[in-house]
């Protein structure tokens, strides 16, 4: 009878033991699963990463580009503003201010007067002669006639931005 009873508890363990190592097996599978599901995530997390580390650099040098471009338009900008302004001061169009601020006002109407014909003359012959240049940057040369001191065009100068 004891025996007996040993046996059975013997076979009892034995089942309790295979069914524990059959969970046993199963949860290492899912884990298994788990683990190549999630290398599969980190490597193309990491692939994203990169790119958009690259991505993030390219985007820095851009704007670090855009900035000096931006720096180098602003100078060329305020040495034209002078350059106006001189040849303003220069022509009569700006009053001195040691003198009488109002005076010189007639002059100044007639010599605009006398320089419109002469700068539409001028846009019409430059649009001829370089098709390929925008109207938008011609604005900036009303004052002068389009010319810089040295006879060229400004916006043959501004053509690198």
């Amino acid at each position: 009878c004891r025996i007996l009873a040993n046996r059975q508890s013997a076979a009892r363990s034995k089942e309790r033991k295979i069914k524990y190592t059959g969970e046993l097996e199963r949860k290492v599978q899912t884990l298994q699963t788990e683990a190549t599901t999630l290398s599969a995530q980190l490597t193309l997390l990491q692939r994203d990463t990169s790119g958009l580390t690259v991505e993030n650099r390219e985007l820095k040098l851009r704007l670090q580009s855009m900035e000096e471009q931006a720096k180098l338009r602003d100078a060329l900008n305020d040495a034209l503003r002078e350059e106006v302004q001189r040849l303003k001061i220069a022509a009569g169009q700006v009053p001195n201010m040691n003198g009488n601020p109002f005076g010189g006002g007639l002059q100044q109407h007639q010599q605009q007067q006398q320089q419109i014909p002469n700068y539409f003359s001028q846009q019409q012959m430059h649009y001829q002669g370089h098709p390929h240049h925008h109207p938008q940057n011609h604005s900036q040369n009303s004052s002068n006639g389009g010319q810089s001191l040295s006879g060229q065009s400004l916006s043959d100068s501004m053509d690198f931005m």
